[in-house]
């Protein structure tokens, strides 16, 4: 046990030195296989945690999240995990998955194994480091997980939900699929999908890879209830829901924030107005950084003590 701890010592020693923790670090998982994860230590007594959006790729690579949303807290270390799967060495893809996405990702993926695999990192993390607060803040696939993870841990002190949609996964989707198909094809489409979903709710097992994601992946979606996960949460809650998002339905999250308000008094809806699920405007110009201002400034208001956990 004692070389255990001195090892784990070690390593986080290195993410002090190197930015980043050593890929694989000391964790695994059940079934053997290592949790790679990435540690940017600052010294602080706040941990900042990262959670990405769907796509497959490592989030390693990702400027928007390492430069960008990483800077929501001063002086917080920041912590992201990658998918199963997943390391550096996955070449990155701006405009969707890795053409060298593995296997292992298509079999194993969801999220809910991407709930507990980061639940596993930020317990042992807390344990060599004893943070005052934990913040998580995750985007689209990233938001889910994030309630996931906060529904299960009470050593959270306050979650950001980026363009998270709404209650169901089902509904996002049909609502995606709507915007893009004109109504004779969408009727159809939407009668396909319904029975897909039905039929991966129904089974326990299947080969399949659709829309870049297995088996695992689809029943965890189609199962989840975002709603009742994020009721079930104590920390403060900050939704974020771009206007103009063709992913996920605006209108669906503003249905989900109304019961959420309705029911909790620590949970804010905020609208960004003019841009997409990437919070891009229709010029195409990356307007993220708003976002990052709004969310420094709902934290700021929390004034974080050391009794909020």
């Amino acid at each position: 046990m004692y070389r255990k701890t001195v090892i784990g010592i070690y390593l986080i020693l290195l993410a002090s030195q190197y930015g980043y923790a050593e890929e694989g670090g000391p964790l695994t998982r059940p079934d053997g296989s290592a949790i790679t994860f990435y540690l940017d230590k600052k010294g602080g007594r706040h941990l900042l945690v990262l959670m990405q959006g769907s796509d497959c790729n490592s989030v390693v690579h990702s400027k928007v999240i390492n430069d960008r949303f990483a800077t929501v807290l001063d002086d917080a270390d920041v912590l992201t995990v990658e998918k199963y799967g997943l390391t550096r060495a996955v070449p990155w893809n701006g405009s969707g998955d890795s053409p060298a996405c593995p296997a292992s990702y298509y079999e194993h993926d969801s999220p809910q194994q991407r709930a507990d695999d980061y639940l596993r990192v930020i317990s042992w993390l807390d344990d060599q480091f004893h943070y005052d607060h934990i913040t998580l803040l995750g985007g689209s696939e990233g938001a889910l997980v994030a309630a996931m993870v906060a529904s299960r841990s009470d050593a959270v002190s306050a979650v950001i939900s980026l363009n998270g949609g709404g209650r169901f996964f089902v509904d996002d989707a049909l609502h995606s699929m709507e915007l893009e198909l004109p109504p004779a094809a969408f009727e159809e489409a939407k009668q396909g999908f319904l029975a897909f979903a039905a039929s991966v709710e129904a089974a326990e097992n299947m080969d399949l890879v659709m829309s870049g994601h297995g088996f695992r992946w689809w029943k965890s979606m189609l199962a989840a209830d975002q709603t009742e996960l994020l009721l079930s949460i104590r920390a403060p809650l900050l939704i974020i829901q771009s206007e103009l998002d063709k992913s996920v339905s605006p209108k669906l999250a503003y249905a989900q924030a109304k019961i959420l308000m309705e029911n909790r008094n620590n949970a804010e809806f905020r609208t960004v107005k003019g841009v997409d699920h990437k919070f891009h405007d229709l010029s195409g110009k990356d307007r993220s950084s708003e976002v990052v201002s709004s969310v420094k400034e709902w934290l700021g208001s929390l004034q974080l003590t050391n009794e909020t956990r």
